[in-house]
């Protein structure tokens, strides 16, 4: 996240989506002042909770680019998709996923229905995919 703050567009926001305060994780490294322009914001919710996701529904479907990096657990994954297809992302926007070879990931990187690639030689070993939120997802 650091990374991409110093080449935001004019006007553009990076926002991350946690359940825990950066400021509550220990060696963090975040700073005050990273967040002192407005370029980068917290939400604290769990988008993979059906309750909590809708009430940032608009600044989600605002999103131009939206990076997955959850709990790998099966299951977590599969409700921030599900809550993706409810909320309904802009089209166009790409959703980076992370870790799509561990294997708790390959049945929900595989079972996904919409056109997207695997990045995972240019990412990391644990895999690296995108998916175009462009439309309906295939039946």
């Amino acid at each position: 996240m650091l990374a991409m703050l110093p080449d935001l567009q004019e006007g553009a926001r990076l926002v991350t989506f946690d359940v825990v305060p950066w400021t509550e994780i220990e060696e963090c490294l975040l700073l005050p002042e990273d967040f002192a322009d407005g370029r980068l914001a917290q939400v604290i919710a769990d988008v993979g909770d059906a309750q909590q996701a809708p009430r940032h529904a608009d600044l989600i479907r605002a999103a131009d680019l939206v990076f997955v990096d959850a709990a790998k657990d099966g299951q977590l994954e599969r409700r921030i998709l599900a809550n993706f297809d409810a909320i309904g992302l802009k089209d166009g926007a790409i959703v980076v996923f992370d870790d799509i070879r561990v294997w708790n990931m390959l049945d929900i990187w595989r079972g996904i229905k919409r056109p997207k690639l695997d990045l995972t030689s240019f990412g990391h070993y644990s895999g690296t995919g995108l998916i175009d939120w462009t439309g309906p997802a295939e039946s």
